[in-house]
């Protein structure tokens, strides 16, 4: 493996502020918390970056990290992190909940999403632990189902042990590896977290048409880019691996256009932040930011029109029902001065 840092030779101060720059360059932008009085110990080590990139850290003192929707907007990438602990824990904590990564367990981290996770050393004051980081078309090709995964997953299994012994193969070999024999080598890799997480029980169909999986493909990436206001026509057909005139035959073949697909995935994101308990406070200009529009009054114009009612209002109306006890969760009806609920 390559070495990328190690903290000898600096202050304590130096060797934090070039961590930050490196962790930055090397997953995402966001926000570096530690004593800066505290010598850091630690080292980075990179033995793969193509199709996916592999890293390696080991340190003596806790770290953390935090990523917000400020960072997202600035800095979006799209990936996805499966982090292996060899030995201390990582504690990841989410809108989804909090969970905790043992030596010996595994973890999927999502950029598009706010996140703080917090390194922590062992009872010997050590970590240790292995970072995949995943380009978003690589995950949603090989692990489509786990894009909602937030809990943790062992490696003490027959097919954790695969993961490990191909994880082996990557780390101590991936230097070496041309990108014809590294590219399946990390297929397979996927793959085999896939098996390990459980996700083989939701395959699709044998007989699915070639038009539905770009469809499918073109779908999975703006729904995991949503919060890029620039997304647009050639950037999703580049991302996807396919020319621009194939993408408009694909969407053409499936009775829809790109901006069918862009509304109708954002436009639910919206609502649903707008009345969910994590965000129901966020001004209406965030949940549009959030939402990957580029002002508040677009977003309000577009809302209005596929809802029947302005963002504000329709927040208004939720709550009043909530206070009245006469409907369920939203998406269900309910009828005040003219507009509704339904989903």
């Amino acid at each position: 493996m390559q070495n990328l840092f190690s903290c000898t030779g600096k202050s304590a101060v130096d060797n934090w502020a070039a961590w930050a720059a490196l962790s930055s360059r090397e997953f995402y932008d966001g926000e570096l918390e530690t004593d800066p009085g505290q010598t850091p110990e630690l080292t980075f080590d990179k033995a793969l970056g193509f199709p996916m990139a592999l890293t390696h850290i080991t340190c003596r003192a806790s770290v953390a990290y935090r990523r917000s929707w400020q960072h997202i907007r600035n800095n979006k990438v799209g990936v996805r992190v499966i982090w292996f602990v060899k030995h201390g824990s990582l504690k990841i904590v989410r809108s989804q909940g909090t969970c905790t990564i043992q030596a010996g367990e595994a973890g999927i981290i999502d950029s598009n999403a706010p996140f703080h996770a917090k390194i922590m050393c062992d009872g010997d004051s050590l970590h240790e632990s292995f970072q995949a980081v995943v380009p978003a078309h690589l995950f949603l090709t090989h692990l489509p189902e786990a894009e909602k995964f937030t809990d943790t997953f062992s490696l003490d299994t027959p097919e954790g042990n695969v993961v490990q012994r191909l994880l082996d193969v990557l780390a101590g070999e991936g230097d070496h590896l041309s990108r014809k024999t590294a590219e399946p080598l990390t297929e397979s890799f996927l793959e085999a977290i896939r098996e390990t997480i459980g996700c083989r029980d939701m395959e699709v169909p044998r007989r699915q048409r070639l038009v539905d999986k770009r469809l499918a493909d073109i779908e999975n990436y703006i729904l995991m880019n949503l919060t890029d206001p620039d997304l647009c026509y050639d950037k999703v057909a580049a991302s996807c691996g396919i020319s621009p005139r194939y993408l408009c035959y694909v969407l053409k073949a499936n009775n829809t256009s790109f901006s069918d697909l862009l509304w109708r995935n954002r436009l639910p994101k919206a609502r649903d932040w707008l009345v969910s308990p994590a965000t129901q406070d966020y001004p209406i200009h965030e949940i549009a930011f959030m939402s990957g529009f580029k002002s508040a009054a677009h977003f309000s114009r577009m809302f209005k029109a596929t809802y029947g009612c302005p963002p504000r209002e329709y927040r208004a109306l939720n709550a009043l029902a909530e206070k009245a006890d006469v409907a369920g969760p939203v998406g269900e009806t309910v009828s005040n001065g003219g507009y509704s609920l339904a989903a």
